[in-house]
């Protein structure tokens, strides 16, 4: 959505960064994924919502032509100083209901400012549902795919698990390196498994993006000029312009999509007349994602840095 409204540097650095050819590219694999929202099974949904200050009006070729046409909602446009507050209690009921309940207190009370011209938000959920398992070990690591009950899209979770205990960031640092390692370690075959543990997961976590990247040392330059945003609201001359992209995201696993209770997932067979067969046991920090498998998008990533707190 970002990038789509942006111009001049701000648009050459977002397209570098997403690794994007142009805006066509970034519109066209938006309604594709947009796309994978559809069905009941499993539950996976993409919120997203814009909030205009209506000092700052949305250019109407944004408004219709991205906001609406490939992102299926309607932006709002108030008043941030007279009702800031009720426009953060219909954002935070709007996301509570479209997620099904998972997703509360979306912003908070006292966070649109008179200067801030915008907010834009974006929220994936998924609960899982899960089938049979197929795994696979590489060099120094176990890959555990999970695949999702489904009439439509054929998702799957991917845990990427190392061999050793505090191998985590080694395994992260050769993921990032080979970029299309989803490829090279989502084909696997089903296997039964003689141990198998995987805590339950529920979570969610939201940040700035905005503070994050200049933490981070990074910046773009809407942040010096803020012209660069033209394509998306109307900035008046002499106004201070302030954005804010707010990431929240949600994710539960368990065995049968239901709320996870206080018991982990163990599945064992014992016997002495049994063959060995392999074991995915994660007891130590890993990392998931979620992807679909005949797009190859990936929904969403994550880690887990001490599997005994989770639930």
């Amino acid at each position: 959505m970002v990038a789509t409204g942006s111009r001049g540097c701000t648009l050459e650095k977002m397209l570098g960064f997403l690794g994007s050819k142009n805006i066509d590219e970034i519109n066209s694999e938006s309604l594709e994924m947009m796309a994978l929202t559809t069905g009941d099974e499993p539950v996976l949904c993409l919120v997203n919502g814009a909030l205009f200050n209506q000092r700052f009006p949305p250019k109407p070729s944004y408004k219709e032509d991205v906001l609406e046409d490939i992102y299926g909602f309607e932006a709002k446009t108030v008043d941030f100083v007279t009702e800031g507050d009720k426009a953060v209690y219909e954002i935070n009921k709007w996301a509570e209901a479209a997620s099904r309940g998972l997703i509360r207190n979306f912003l908070q009370r006292g966070s649109l400012s008179r200067d801030i011209a915008l907010v834009l938000a974006n929220v994936p959920f998924m609960t899982s549902h899960n089938n049979d398992r197929h795994c696979e070990s590489f060099d120094g690591f176990k890959v555990l795919q999970m695949p999702y009950l489904s009439n439509s899209n054929q998702f799957s979770m991917y845990f990427f698990l190392p061999d050793e205990r505090d191998g985590l960031q080694n395994l992260l640092e050769k993921l990032v390196c080979d970029s299309g390692y989803w490829h090279q370690y989502s084909r696997l075959s089903e296997k039964r498994l003689d141990e198998f543990w995987i805590p339950k997961l529920k979570f969610s976590y939201d940040f700035d993006v905005s503070l994050t990247m200049k933490k981070m040392g990074l910046s773009f330059p809407f942040m010096e000029n803020p012209k660069d945003f033209a394509e998306m609201v109307e900035i008046p001359e002499g106004l201070p312009f302030v954005s804010k992209t707010i990431q929240k995201a949600f994710i539960e696993v368990d065995e049968k999509g239901t709320v996870a209770g206080t018991s982990s997932m163990h599945f064992g067979v014992s016997g002495c007349c049994l063959p060995k067969r392999s074991s995915f046991v994660a007891d130590h920090p890993f990392m998931f994602m979620i992807m679909e498998e005949g797009s190859r998008f990936v929904i969403f990533t994550g880690a887990v840095l001490d599997p005994s707190r989770v639930n």
